[in-house]
């Protein structure tokens, strides 16, 4: 055998007793579950200084060749792999040339130096060519590493390879991209469009607030300044939202344009070694698949009309304690639609289940068959419409307006779809309803402090409307109670 032969042959050898992460011979070596080893000090540098992924934190302890996640902290001594590293370590006193000492061996330097010294394109350890891919560690090898015990079961490939199927990744997330920028462009146009429609809806709110509030004395212009800036306030806020989303798509569009324009001219320049572009490629092919993520913002924040657009002058009556006039409509239940599980008070501003059905009835086509409700015998077709109602001491009730057409026979499914817009189950005492009929608003209100509860907006009422009430099923409750204006 030459001495070149035996210094490779050493060399082997070394890197088959070698510490992965110091890079010198193993120093007391343990063994992992998953049979790799390390130095006894450096896994547990490795372990204390944090050196844990994301998937095992808080779940264990990760080997850092092969990722396996270990639920203890257990290492387990390997005496036999402690006399091999003495053996070398003898037998490196009797090597000449570069391995002619133990201390060599030693010394951690020695893989740091070997690293230093490579060349672009050879193995740092070997000083081979890095022809191979390791496919689940992402990185470039030589053929040595590949037959390695560290690479040798791993899933490898040879580097052109890895190289052509980064490119046709990265083509395919090109064409994605240039597919996608029309639907980005769509969106920033829609968004200036919104932008717009903020705009306008902030200057119909205010002309409302301000058409609402002259019509109050002067001791309550302070709750109108209040009122005004608070909506410029929300008006900035939500053109801000909707220009910084603007901006942001627009440079997230830029950037990835010069981005893919840089590294094209890259390819087309003289290459260079697979193994320095790879890992350029497959980032900003990552970046090119994955959905901007301005498409996932729909832009649904918008101005809360129950604060800005109700009965205002009412909501500030309630705050003030005066009377300005009269806010409440007149409302009467109409016994021709009461379930006959209901029972009505004479003056037919109150309803409560009962466990005992009214008989003699007559069963017309207004009444609701099955479900105990009952609605008011005075219908809507136009204008603006606020009423209140006391629901008692449970929760277990709705509210709101039904269409004229809505179907009453059977059980009824109270939904805009089936002509119902309502409100229930909520803990509150006093709601209080406004109607907005050409604008299709619908809002309800704590009626105690004008809390906003919950809004339809945009509703389509296409037919006369009433108000619908369905009181606690519970015959112990307290009687649902329409309250009507002091006459």
């Amino acid at each position: 055998m030459t001495s070149g032969e035996e210094a490779g042959l050493a060399m082997s050898l070394v890197n088959e007793v070698t510490c992965t992460l110091c890079r010198s011979l193993y120093e007391d070596p343990v063994r992992l579950d998953c049979e790799h080893n390390y130095c006894r000090e450096c896994i547990i540098n490795y372990w204390k200084d944090g050196e844990k992924t994301e998937e095992s934190e808080n779940k264990g302890y990760t080997c850092p060749l092969c990722c396996e996640i270990f639920p203890q902290f257990t290492l387990k001594s390997n005496k036999l792999l402690a006399t091999i590293v003495g053996r070398v370590r003898d037998l490196g006193l009797k090597f000449k040339g570069p391995i002619e000492d133990s201390d060599k061996f030693s010394q951690k330097a020695l893989g740091k130096k070997m690293e230093t010294e490579a060349e672009p394109g050879l193995c740092p350890v070997h000083r081979e060519p890095l022809k191979m891919y390791c496919v689940e560690e992402k990185t470039a090898i030589c053929v040595v590493c590949a037959v390695s015990k560290e690479h040798r079961a791993h899933c490898l490939a040879p580097m052109e390879e890895i190289l052509a199927q980064c490119e046709d990744n990265f083509e395919e997330a090109v064409k994605h991209f240039e597919e996608e920028v029309k639907e980005i462009k769509e969106l920033y146009e829609k968004k200036e469009q919104e932008i717009n429609e903020i705009k306008k809806q902030s200057q119909a709110l205010h002309a409302h607030i301000t058409q609402e509030m002259d019509c109050l004395q002067r001791c309550i212009e302070r709750e109108r300044e209040r009122l005004c800036s608070q909506l410029q306030k929300e008006t900035q806020r939500l053109l801000a939202l909707r220009q910084q989303g603007s901006q942001h798509l627009s440079q997230e569009v830029d950037a990835l344009q010069r981005d893919v324009a840089s590294l094209r001219e890259q390819l087309k320049q003289e290459p260079r070694h697979p193994s320095t572009l790879i890992e350029d490629i497959q980032e900003l092919t990552l970046r090119l698949k994955a959905q901007p993520a301005a498409l996932n913002d729909e832009g649904t924040d918008c101005f809360d009309l129950g604060v800005y657009k109700g009965p205002i002058q009412y909501i500030i009556w309630k705050k003030l304690g005066e009377i300005i006039k009269p806010g409440l409509c007149f409302l009467s239940l109409d016994p021709a639609t009461a379930n006959p599980f209901l029972s009505l008070s004479e003056d037919l501003t109150s309803a409560q289940y009962t466990h005992t059905p009214k008989e003699g009835l007559p069963m017309e086509e207004t009444r609701f068959e099955f479900s105990p409700c009952v609605l008011a015998s005075r219908r809507f077709t136009a204008g603006r419409h606020y009423w209140e109602v006391d629901v008692g001491d449970r929760s277990d009730w709705d509210l709101g307006v039904a269409a004229e057409s809505a179907e009453r026979a059977g059980w009824v499914v109270l939904c805009p779809e089936n002509g119902y817009w309502t409100v229930g189950n909520r803990s509150v005492r006093k709601v209080g309803m406004y109607l907005d009929y050409e604008a299709g608003q619908l809002s309800f209100y704590n009626a105690a402090d004008m809390t906003p509860l919950f809004s339809y907006l945009g509703a389509d009422f296409k037919e006369a409307v009433y108000p619908f009430f369905y009181p606690s099923a519970d015959s112990q409750a307290q009687p649902l109670k329409v309250l009507n204006p002091r006459v």
